[in-house]
């Protein structure tokens, strides 16, 4: 196979008086990380070889001379490299939290909360901005530049996306002010473009300085104006007035004001939004970058050769992969470990102030650990089960020198993954089972398919360590009355392992968007559903954004979706539910299957059988307690360590 030239991704560009040595940008993101761990993270994307790396977002109003040292930390640590660091002035608006702030309210364009329709953490009403309060906030973008500047930071960039204050002003819907900062474009402008004066005339006309904005909020109908979203007519609009202040470097739009598509998870197509960024390319001169579920640099190096951006934005890419640059400017392509867009790592802990993670990457967020360190002592590694923990195990155990067997009683590795890619909008499970089972291949690990190991066999060969990574096992609660009906488990549905008749009940016991994926699943075969479940909302589990669009893709082909309902009772085809609060009933009639999603079992009867017959015995993944596949990877990568 041809080397893949990446003409256009590895040329370099010149923003302002900087030049970033390729097109490839890690944008802005909030990492929940500080000190150490903040500057190892982003020194180890530097080292892996991105063009320019955006801060994590930073408020103007907080930025102080007295931060100066411990930014330089940061700066100083990216310049070890030829990649260029930004900072991101990033000012919540309405999407503060005043008892986060020990009391009031936030300040926004408009008196509009901003709330999300799942996990809200209770936004207030912001209070409308007055004059005095627009003065005061556009000094404070002048001063923060200066501040950031002076730390070594080689550019800045404006968020004015995502509901932020910028964005505030300049939507169609979340300002509805009467005077010159209201009303029209060129007035809801005006405080984005007195912002970028202030800053200019603190850094100067040479320092780089971009735009984030909306180039479709994908907003339609509201309740407080009969007005809608900016659409990308308008963010053509905005960027021209923009760059007719001659004070802006390059310009970023994005997508949507409120939900999923500011980061676009799984159910997204790659490259959903790169029709943003060649629009307003159509509009202006300035050089414009392009984000959203572009996780491979064949797909970046494409949508720079059609001429629809002059930047990518592969923050994702690189939160999985550090090394995705260099590793795609030296041919090693399959050694890529791709982003699946799952969000679990990098946007669910985000919602709970919890520190950035990767499903697929244990060392996002962990980079002051160091690389994997080679064992002192070479051992024989015996792992039992061929699922991503085991397969996880076995890479890093080879990696530290040990002689690991890997042995899975299938005849393919990473079964479940094939399962779970089953459902509609989550086919990039795949792409989780071609990175681990590639890194098997390219690590010489022996792999034994096909062999259900037993104690006595583990026994005979006597290896140093036994890691069990066997799973879980799918099962069907005790339902009264269960017996009398067709009663499935999700597995079952996916695998198209039991005829599934035409109205089907969904009862969700899981709480993370497995039931909606199943419903999904059977709603693309023209069956009727009707989906159950004890929480408040199904998919309660999983990110906000995932979530969303396993709402939206159901609730859009017709799923009922009933919520703080459990099953009483089966009788045939009828099913007795309740409300879990008030214990009201009612009867469903005319059920021809129910399908229920559980957590599985762990299948950890292999392991009880070994403890105390082995010299070190682990247990990984779903067999030590089924969770989601981060902690899977997470367990078999701890354990591997200090094997």
């Amino acid at each position: 196979m041809a080397k893949q030239e990446f003409k256009h991704l590895f040329s370099p560009i010149k923003l302002g008086a900087v030049t970033l040595p390729n097109r490839i940008v890690m944008t802005g993101a909030h990492h929940r990380l500080s000190g150490e761990k903040l500057v190892r993270y982003f020194a180890a994307r530097a080292k892996g070889g991105a063009g320019m790396i955006m801060s994590s977002p930073h408020p103007p109003q907080a930025m102080k001379e007295e931060m100066i040292p411990s930014l330089k930390q940061i700066t100083d640590a990216v310049h070890q490299y030829p990649t260029k660091i930004f900072a991101q002035l990033f000012h919540n608006g309405a999407r503060a939290w005043g008892r986060g702030t020990g009391g009031g309210a936030p300040f926004a364009a408009s008196p509009i909360k901003i709330a999300q329709t799942f996990k809200t953490r209770g936004q207030n009403v912001p209070r409308e901005m007055d004059k005095d309060d627009i003065k005061r906030t556009v000094s404070t973008y002048g001063s923060a530049a200066l501040v950031m500047k002076k730390a070594g930071f080689d550019g800045l960039e404006i968020m004015a996306a995502w509901g932020t204050l910028q964005s505030e002003f300049l939507s169609g819907v979340l300002n509805v002010r009467t005077d010159e900062y209201g009303g029209s474009l060129e007035n809801r402008t005006r405080f984005l473009l007195e912002c970028i004066a202030a800053i200019r005339e603190n850094v100067g006309p040479d320092f780089p300085l971009g735009v984030r904005f909306n180039g479709d909020e994908l907003v339609g109908r509201v309740w407080w104006t009969d007005k809608r979203g900016n659409t990308l007519d308008d963010a053509k609009d905005i960027a021209r007035i923009i760059e007719s202040t001659g004070k802006v470097n390059y310009l970023f739009p994005c997508a949507d004001a409120f939900g999923a598509g500011h980061i676009p998870p799984m159910n997204f197509p790659l490259g959903a939004f790169a029709y943003l960024a060649a629009g307003v390319k159509e509009a202006v001169e300035l050089p414009v970058l392009a984000v959203g579920r572009i996780n491979d640099p064949v797909l970046a190096e494409s949508i720079l050769e059609n001429n629809q951006a002059d930047l990518i934005g592969m923050p994702r890419a690189l939160i999985c992969d550090p090394e995705m640059p260099n590793k795609a400017q030296q041919g090693r392509l399959e050694e890529i470990r791709r982003c699946i867009g799952c969000n679990e790592g990098c946007v669910g802990p985000n919602f709970m102030a919890q520190p950035i993670a990767c499903t697929l990457n244990y060392e996002t967020g962990r980079e002051d650990m160091g690389p994997i360190k080679a064992a002192e002592n070479k051992k024989t590694v015996m792992v039992i089960g061929g699922g991503a923990a085991g397969i996880e195990t076995a890479r890093v155990a080879a990696l530290r020198g040990h002689d690991v067997n890997l042995y899975e009683k299938g005849n393919v590795l990473a079964m479940e993954l094939d399962i779970a890619a089953k459902a509609p909008g989550r086919e990039d499970f795949t792409e989780a089972k071609r990175y681990l089972t590639n890194q098997i291949k390219l690590l010489n690990i022996n792999v034994h398919l096909g062999v259900t190991v037993t104690p006595e066999m583990v026994k005979e060969l006597k290896p140093d360590a036994v890691v069990v990574a066997t799973g879980g096992i799918p099962f069907i609660p005790e339902i009264p009355g269960a017996d009398s009906a067709k009663v499935v488990e999700t597995r079952q549905v996916l695998l198209e392992e039991e005829d599934i008749g035409q109205n089907v009940l969904v009862v969700d016991y899981q709480n993370h968007t497995y039931a909606l994926d199943v419903a999904g699943f059977l709603l693309d075969r023209g069956r009727k559903i009707e989906l159950i479940t004890e929480a408040a909302y199904s998919g309660s589990e999983a990110d906000i954004f995932t979530t969303q669009m396993a709402y939206f893709s159901t609730l859009s082909r017709g799923l009922i979706i009933t919520p703080l309902t459990g099953v009483k009772e089966i009788k045939g085809t009828s099913v007795i539910v309740y409300n879990i609060l008030t214990n009201q009933e009612r009867q469903i009639d005319g059920i021809d299957t129910i399908v229920v999603c559980t957590d599985e079992k762990p299948n950890d009867a292999l392991y009880r059988s070994l403890k105390g017959q082995v010299k070190e015995l682990y247990l990984v993944g779903q067999a030590l307690s089924p969770r989601r596949l981060l902690d899977s990877i997470a367990d078999a990568y701890v354990t591997a360590a200090k094997l």
